[in-house]
């Protein structure tokens, strides 16, 4: 890839500095003695590729000089693989005799040619490829006696190939001067080493004393250098002569050295957070040692010129890593960058020169020499310097050391807790007074030999935690049973920490004695009830929890959920100490009653459960039956009253599909529940498919909604209109209706569908006080529609009718919010108004009296006589749906609802037809002279809220 662009350089070059001897004659070098005193430079020439390598000097001698391409300066080739001649001209004093120096360690094969004319005086062979003692002078890089020359010029021709890069810095000295040079070379190239090697040993040295692991990259890299600078002034070729590759061989392994371990150590002496550069370094890393051994068994140009990109890859990472210490704020990052700046112009600028691209400037290789060692020294300087403070860290910590070595003394000796040492086989070789107190004996240190951790908390335990030791990494805990010297038993805490380094193991033992009984004593209160002694819900639930997830060690076939009648009534009449004492003794005796295997568990206040095991369902049952019998023989006696109790009983297969325990205790409950409402004193088993207990259960699930409908608004307010029929309306006559809005579904659901089950569980009355508060705050919120309204209907249930505290809500809620009376109209049904007719009359007047109006709802629906309607003091009379349907064609509900009318009319009441869903129908009653229609035909339910002021003045602005 780099050679066209190689060529077209030395073509801008030649174009750029064509010197004046261009021509057909070769570039001639004059050379006095007094210039030969110092070595010259050959600074310009002529130079042919010969890619074939077939050419002759001769050959060459004829053509270098037409197609030859002038140099200026030293030739730079870069990386080849052909064979390069070299031409120029020399005209030297005869008495002088030459030496030629090529400043480059490794070049594979070097020919060198005289011409006195076109008569050769015989080459000179040479090359990296040739034992150390047939390449000429003993020289670190290549230096050639010339033949002696006589006065004429002569042609010099120069051979050379190599898979290295090719540079030729040429040189001509004396002989007498050129023995000088080789002397100054060694010793030069001596000392740099040497000093390398002792900066590599230095630091190795502190890297054994500090285990710091920039102290140990220093080191590497520095040894490095020093291999690298031995390979490249050929000191291996001078102390093994015969072995010719080892120079390459120390070459390319620790070049890659080099840039691996000087990555190492600037990330480690700066703490670098590498993050994802750590990819990069890694891929690197493994890019240059796969290139640098490849190198070795593989000779080619590409894997020479691979390596000197990875160089040049490897110096710009550094500095990449260099800014990323000063982005970091690392401290010593300025000072690394200014150190390793010469490396990194070494690690950026010869790469270039060797693929001759960039000329080095002169003197660069006395610079390529120095650099590497002086970068080190400086480094050196500035790790000392950093080093200096970790010393100073490290005598802090030091004295911190020894102040807790005091600590742990006095720790030792006066800490609550045993705290011992003891071998693998667990002889005590320490122990402290405290544990010495725990074990109930006061040890002197001839005694510890004496004890062993291993009895004292048994063989196979011990075995245990030494296993432990072993693979959880030297270290474990755990709570065990100990037995002291008198072998009494003790629970403690034990910890243990393996000393690989001293053979021992160190360990903390803490007395749990105290805090395990008492753990006992609330896993027992946690489990059973504080009243019967029997397992609480809590533990029942774990229980059934087990079963039905497949990982008890006892498994349950049946639960039974026991719910007791009457109990309340022993409360009631002698007190809660009574109701506790029953309880306590009817628990005794049902557990009396249990096989061995089943467990009795009090779920509630006057409920029990219990879960069977391994049997089946007849069994089940007879269980259940004789726990029946046995609630129903029971007699409770306090102060000589007597007491009887019945139980009912539902009875649950854990094997009939329940997943988990809260549905089994819902299963149950709902059996028992269903037992009571069947007459109580029974046992009914969970059958999925029963209707009733479906039915039960979709109640119960509506208890939960209604609940949860009052506590979060799920209930809405609307509307139905009352038409007058005889006279023309005064104002707005409607009756309120509740609706429930599913919050799942968001559908409106009739309360038809959940007032039996509000009705059985008592929720009707919670009902009714929201919609009185909610009604009485909406109409006050809407002064202008309050005033527009003649009279709103509201229905209230028995328990609300008969309630003295719903009659003080409603009376406080129409004071508080500043409500006419006059305006609300209580609605009663007609099975509730008659049930209990004086308590009902008495109520219905004390609404009345606060100014309220009240209708009596469904006249006609039980049969009622008349003459009950003279015993209740009523406004209006709403006659029953059933009677109003068809009426047009039914001349018998004619003549009843017209009989209706003439009592209402006697008794001074109004009369409202429910349900007219037709003209026909309206036109009907009005004909009987029924005062008020009410029905879908006169209007559908509608939310209250449309009759709000804010909507009714945007509906006005929409028409």
């Amino acid at each position: 890839m780099l050679r066209p662009l190689r060529s077209l350089l030395l073509l801008l070059c030649l174009a750029c500095t064509l010197p004046a001897w261009a021509g057909d004659a070769l570039p001639l070098l004059k050379l006095s003695a007094a210039e030969l005193a110092s070595p010259v430079s050959i600074e310009h020439s002529l130079l042919l590729e010969d890619p074939s390598g077939q050419l002759s000097a001769s050959e060459v001698l004829q053509r270098i000089a037409r197609e030859g391409q002038p140099v200026e300066g030293t030739a730079r080739i870069g990386y080849t693989r052909s064979v390069w001649w070299l031409a120029v001209q020399l005209q030297a004093p005869p008495a002088e005799r030459l030496q030629l120096i090529i400043g480059q360690t490794f070049l594979d094969d070097l020919e060198v040619w005289l011409f006195d004319g076109e008569q050769p005086l015989g080459p000179l062979y040479s090359g990296a490829k040739r034992p150390f003692d047939e390449r000429g002078e003993p020289y670190p890089q290549f230096l050639l006696s010339l033949p002696r020359l006589d006065d004429g010029p002569h042609s010099l021709l120069l051979r050379v190939q190599s898979h290295s890069a090719i540079n030729l810095p040429l040189q001509l000295v004396g002989a007498q001067q050129g023995q000088q040079l080789i002397a100054h070379s060694w010793l030069q190239s001596g000392l740099l080493i040497g000093v390398l090697i002792a900066l590599a040993l230095f630091y190795l040295v502190k890297y054994s004393t500090l285990r710091e692991a920039q102290l140990a990259y220093f080191s590497l890299t520095s040894l490095c250098v020093a291999l690298y600078n031995a390979s490249l002034y050929n000191l291996a070729g001078l102390l093994w002569p015969q072995w010719p590759h080892l120079p390459k061989l120390l070459v390319n392994l620790p070049t890659a050295g080099m840039m691996i371990f000087s990555s190492l150590f600037i990330a480690s002496a700066l703490g670098l957070r590498l993050g994802r550069l750590r990819w990069l370094r890694n891929a690197l890393f493994a890019a240059t040692l796969a290139v640098s051994v490849g190198g070795l068994l593989v000779e080619h140009p590409y894997a020479y010129q691979t390596l000197n990109l990875l160089t040049l890859a490897t110096g710009l990472y550094q500095l990449l890593l260099m800014v990323l210490g000063i982005v970091q704020r690392r401290p010593y990052a300025p000072g690394y960058l200014l150190c390793w700046s010469a490396a990194l112009v070494l690690m950026l600028l010869v790469p270039l020169s060797r693929a001759g691209l960039i000329p080095l400037p002169a003197g660069f290789y006395a610079l390529y020499a120095y650099l590497p060692a002086l970068s080190m020294l400086l480094f050196g300087a500035l790790l000392d310097k950093q080093l200096e403070r970790v010393r100073r860290v490290l005598l802090s910590s030091q004295a911190q050391a020894i102040d807790n070595l005091e600590q742990y003394q006095a720790l030792f000796r006066h800490s609550g807790e045993g705290i011992f040492r003891c071998q693998r086989d667990g002889r005590l070789l320490e122990a402290n007074p405290s544990l010495a107190r725990l074990l109930g004996s006061d040890l002197l240190p001839d005694d510890l030999d004496k004890l062993s951790l291993q009895r004292l908390v048994g063989e196979a335990q011990w075995r245990s935690l030494l296993r432990q030791l072993d693979e959880q990494g030297g270290a474990v805990s755990c709570e065990c049973e100990l037995y002291d010297l008198a072998q009494r038993p003790r629970w403690v805490y034990l910890s243990l920490h393996l000393r690989a380094q001293q053979d021992c193991i160190e360990g903390i033992v803490v007395d749990l004695s105290e805090r395990r009984a008492l753990e006992e004593r609330l896993q027992q209160l946690a489990a059973h009830d504080a009243l019967t002694g029997l397992l609480n819900r809590r533990e029942l639930e774990r229980l059934l929890s087990e079963t039905l997830g497949g990982t008890a060690k006892r498994r349950f076939s049946h639960l039974l959920l026991l719910g007791l009648d009457r109990f309340k009534q022993v409360n009631d009449l002698c007190g809660h100490s009574a109701g506790d004492q029953l309880l306590r003794q009817l628990a005794a005796q049902l557990q009396h009653q249990l096989p061995r295997h089943a467990e009795l568990a009090r779920v509630g206040g006057d409920e029990f459960a219990v879960l069977l095991r391994e049997v089946d369902d007849a069994a089940a049952l007879d269980q259940a039956e004789q726990l029946r019998r046995a609630v129903e023989q029971f007699v409770f006696t306090w102060q000589g009253r007597p007491f009887r109790l019945h139980v009912s009983i539902g009875m649950l297969a854990l094997s009939s599909g329940v997943r988990d325990w809260e549905t089994a205790l819902n299963w149950a409950s709902s059996a028992s529940q269903l037992a009571k409402h069947q007459g109580r004193n029974r046992v009914q088993q969970f059958n999925p498919a029963d209707g009733a207990l479906l039915e039960h259960q979709r109640q119960l699930q509506w208890i939960t909604r209604l609940r949860e409908a009052c506590e979060r608004g799920h209930f809405e307010l609307f509307f139905q209109p009352v038409l007058a029929l005889q006279n023309a309306a005064a104002g707005l006559h409607y009756e309120v209706l509740l609706r429930y809005h599913d919050p799942h579904s968001g559908e409106w659901i009739s309360p038809v569908q959940f007032l039996d089950a509000a009705a059985r569980y008592d929720f009707l009355g919670a009902i009714d006080r929201w919609v009185i508060q909610h009604l009485c705050a909406w109409l006050a919120a809407n002064p202008r529609h309050l005033a527009q309204l003649a009279q709103v209907n509201v229905n209230i249930s028995a328990s609300s009718l008969l309630d003295c505290g719903f009659h003080r809500l409603l009376q406080d809620e129409l004071q508080r919010h500043g409500l006419p009376p006059a305006k609300l109209c209580i609605e009663v049904t007609e099975m509730v108004a008659l049930g209990e007719l004086g308590v009902s009359a008495q109520w219905i007047e004390e609404l009345r009296s606060q100014g309220l109006q009240v209708a009596l709802d469904d006249f006609g629906s039980g049969f009622a006589s008349y003459a009950y309607l003279r015993h209740l003091p009523l406004d209006i009379l709403k006659i029953d749906g059933s009677f109003i349907r068809g009426i047009e064609h039914d001349p018998i509900n004619q003549a009843m609802v017209g009989s209706m009318r003439q009592i209402a009319t006697q008794l001074g009441l109004v009369t409202v037809a429910e349900f007219v869903e037709t003209q026909a129908s309206l036109d009907c009653l009005r004909r009987l002279g029924i005062d008020y229609a009410q029905g879908y035909f006169v209007g559908h339910p509608q939310p209250l809220r449309q009759l709000a002021d804010d909507a009714r003045r945007h509906g006005t602005q929409q028409a």
